[in-house]
């Protein structure tokens, strides 16, 4: 009988069916077969004015998502949050790595006058454009680079651009 009365109520759609349409077409053992549909999630039965009417899950979902302004609402919250996590844990294209200090110690010995001074504005614009790294990033890792390997490099001040070593802009590296 439980199957029986599945069907009908999955046969009746988005608009449901009343419960005491199920009662007249199945008799009285109808109410029983309905809590056990209901104990195991087959179905749900809620008020459409002043009859309870009942649905298949999907369909219930179709009918207040279409009727009931605060399920629309919420539903539209979730999707965003379900959307905003899964961009969060999709796998980010990694950034092509390159060997840093191997292209600037490259690009200072290509540059470098006979005294071994180069300004940092020709190693930046060769690298950058080269590899498609911006001025921040280019800057942030020479920086990094000249700190770390600081009896490797040697900087003066002057230019109109280089690192800030404090307070004065340096615009010149060489190699020792």
């Amino acid at each position: 009988m439980n199957s029986q009365i599945l069907d009908k109520v999955q046969a009746s759609g988005v608009c449901g069916i009343k419960k005491m349409e199920l009662k007249k077409i199945f008799g009285s053992d109808a109410e029983s077969s309905l809590e056990t549909l209901i104990k195991d999630d087959q179905v749900i039965v809620d008020n459409k004015g002043i009859a309870y009417y009942v649905w298949s899950k999907e369909n219930y979902l179709s009918h207040i998502s279409q009727n009931d302004p605060k399920f629309k609402i919420l539903s539209k919250i979730v999707k965003n949050l379900e959307d905003t996590v899964r961009q969060l844990q999709s796998p980010k294209p990694s950034e092509p790595t390159i060997d840093f200090e191997n292209l600037f110690n490259k690009e200072i010995t290509a540059l470098s006058t006979s005294l071994g001074w180069v300004p940092f504005a020709a190693i930046r614009q060769k690298i950058c454009q080269e590899h498609n790294i911006t001025t921040e990033k280019f800057y942030s890792q020479a920086s990094s680079l000249i700190e770390a390997n600081q009896s490797k490099y040697e900087i003066s001040t002057g230019g109109q651009e280089g690192v800030l070593v404090r307070g004065l802009l340096h615009g010149y590296v060489r190699r020792l």
